[in-house]
C-alpha cells in the first residue's frame, strides 16, 4: 500500500504532484485513466489486430510482405489511418528510446511527471518525423499488391499460396455480399466459401455490405479519438492564448476579445457544422475545424478569469519589475498557474466531440463511406431495427468512451479544487 506523504514531504510537493495524489484517491477516475491506454493502443494497433492483408505471404516460392506496404498506402481519403499507421510503425523504436530515456532521467533524479512529459514529446517527435517523411510518394513504398486478393488466391491454391494473417483476418473495407446483415456469432456456410478467411467467425455480426462489425468498431475508434483530441487540442490552444491576452492586458484589448468571445458563443456549434458540411461536403477535417472554431470561447473565459487573478499577485509584479517581457510573464509565469481550467475542460471536450461526430455520422453528415464510424453504423441500424447489433454495439462503445473521458475530467476537476484536498 502506498504511504501517505509526511507534512514535510507535502510542503515540498509541486502543484501537479498534489493534483496527482488527489486524483489517485478518486478510484473511478483513476481506473478510467488507465482504460485510456488500451483504447489508444487499440486505435494504433488496429491493422495488427484486424486486417485481410497477410503479414507474410508465400507465393509459390516467393515471399511477399503486403501488410507493411498497406500501412504506407491506406487508400484515398484515409489520412487519419495513415497517421495512426505511422504511429504503429514508430511505436517499437519509440518504446526502446523511452525506456532508455526514463532509466537515464530517473538516475539523475528527474521527477516522474517530467519523465512522462519527455517520453510523450519523444513519441510526438517520432510520429511527426515519420508522417513528414512518408507523406512524399517518392519516399513511401508503393503498394505493389493493391489489386490482389490474397485470401482468394490462397483459397484457390492452398498448396502453392498461403499467408500469416492478423488475429481477425478481415479488412475494414472488405465486403461480402453473401453475408449482409448477419447477427453476432455468424459464420459463413462452407458451401459459400470463396476466400481463406470465410470460415472465421463474425463475433459481432456484419453490416449492409457484409463487413465485419468488430473490425469496423476497432477502426472507428481511430475516427472517434482523432476528432476528440484534435478538435479539443485546437480549441484549447486558441482559448488559452485569447484568454491569456485578454486577462493580462485588459483595457481595450480585453473589451475587444471579450466581445469576440460573446459573438462566437452565439453560434450553435452543431448547426454551424451542418452548414459547413452542406457547403463543402461531409469531411472529418471540416468537422474537427468547426468544433475547434466554436469551442474555444468557454476556455478563453475561464483562462481570462484566472489570469486576471494571477496578474496582480506578487510573483507577477516581481517578474515585471525585474524586466521580464510580457510574453515571458504570460507564458512562463502566469499560464502555468492559470492553466487548470483548460486541463479540466479537455476530457469533457473530448467526450463532447465524440458525441458530435457520432451524431453527424448518424445523420449522414459525418465521415464519408466506406470510412468506419460508430455514428455511421448507428445510421445503418436506424434503417431497420431488426439489425439490433448495429445499434447496440456502437451505442455501448460511445457510452463507454464518453463515460471514461467524463470520469477522468470529473476526477481532474476534483483534484484541482483546493477545497476538496485532504
Amino acid at each position: 500500500m502506498e504511504r501517505e506523504p509526511t507534512l514535510s514531504q507535502k510542503a515540498s510537493e509541486a502543484y501537479f504532484d498534489i493534483v496527482w495524489r488527489q486524483f489517485k484517491k478518486n478510484v473511478p477516475a483513476y481506473l478510467s485513466l488507465w482504460l485510456l491506454a488500451p483504447l489508444a493502443l487499440s486505435a494504433i494497433f488496429a491493422p495488427a489486430i484486424a486486417s485481410n492483408q497477410p503479414f507474410v505471404f508465400f507465393d509459390d516460392g516467393q515471399v511477399l510482405f503486403p501488410w507493411i506496404r498497406t500501412l504506407f498506402n491506406p487508400g484515398p481519403g484515409r489520412g487519419v489511418d495513415f497517421v495512426f499507421n505511422m504511429a504503429l510503425l514508430g511505436f517499437v523504436p519509440w518504446l526502446v528510446v523511452a525506456l532508455v530515456t526514463n532509466w537515464v532521467c530517473k538516475r539523475r533524479g528527474m521527477p516522474g511527471r517530467q519523465r512522462l512529459g519527455l517520453v510523450i514529446v519523444e513519441f510526438v517527435a517520432v510520429l511527426v518525423m515519420l508522417v513528414g517523411v512518408f507523406s512524399f510518394s517518392a519516399v513511401r513504398p508503393s503498394n505493389l499488391y493493391g489489386a490482389r486478393t490474397f485470401a482468394e488466391e490462397e483459397f484457390d491454391a492452398p498448396d502453392k499460396r498461403w499467408g500469416i494473417y492478423a488475429p481477425i483476418p478481415f479488412g475494414s473495407e472488405e465486403q461480402d455480399l453473401d453475408s449482409i446483415y448477419q447477427g453476432p456469432g455468424y459464420a459463413k456456410d462452407s458451401s459459400k466459401w470463396r476466400e481463406s478467411n470465410d470460415g472465421f467467425l463474425h463475433l459481432l455480426g456484419t453490416d449492409d455490405t457484409g463487413r465485419d462489425v468488430l473490425v469496423l468498431m476497432i477502426y472507428g475508434l481511430r475516427i472517434a479519438m482523432t476528432v476528440g483530441f484534435v478538435a479539443v487540442g485546437f480549441y484549447i490552444t486558441i482559448g488559452v492564448i485569447v484568454g491569456a491576452l485578454a486577462g493580462y492586458f485588459g483595457g481595450v484589448i480585453d473589451m475587444l476579445l471579450s466581445r469576440a468571445i460573446e459573438v462566437v458563443l452565439l453560434f450553435p456549434a452543431f448547426f454551424l457544422i451542418l452548414t459547413v458540411v452542406a457547403l463543402w461536403g461531409p469531411n472529418i477535417y471540416n468537422v474537427m475545424v468547426v468544433i475547434g472554431i466554436t469551442g474555444w470561447p468557454t476556455v478563453a473565459r475561464l483562462i481570462r478569469g484566472e489570469v486576471l487573478k494571477q496578474r496582480e499577485i506578487d510573483y507577477t509584479v516581481a517578474a515585471r519589475a525585474l524586466g521580464s517581457s510580457n510574453f515571458r510573464v504570460i507564458f512562463r509565469h502566469i499560464l502555468p498557474n492559470a492553466i487548470s481550467p483548460a486541463l479540466v475542460s479537455a476530457p469533457f471536450g473530448v467526450a463532447s466531440a465524440i458525441i458530435t461526430e457520432a451524431g453527424l455520422s448518424l445523420l449522414g453528415y459525418g465521415v464519408r463511406p466506406p470510412t468506419p464510424s460508430w455514428g455511421a453504423m448507428l445510421n445503418l441500424g436506424r434503417a431497420n431495427y431488426n439489425n439490433w447489433w448495429l445499434i447496440v454495439v456502437p451505442s455501448v462503445a460511445i457510452f463507454l468512451a464518453v463515460t471514461v473521458f467524463n470520469l477522468v475530467g470529473s476526477g481532474l476537476r476534483d483534484a484541482m479544487d483546493p477545497r476538496l484536498r485532504k
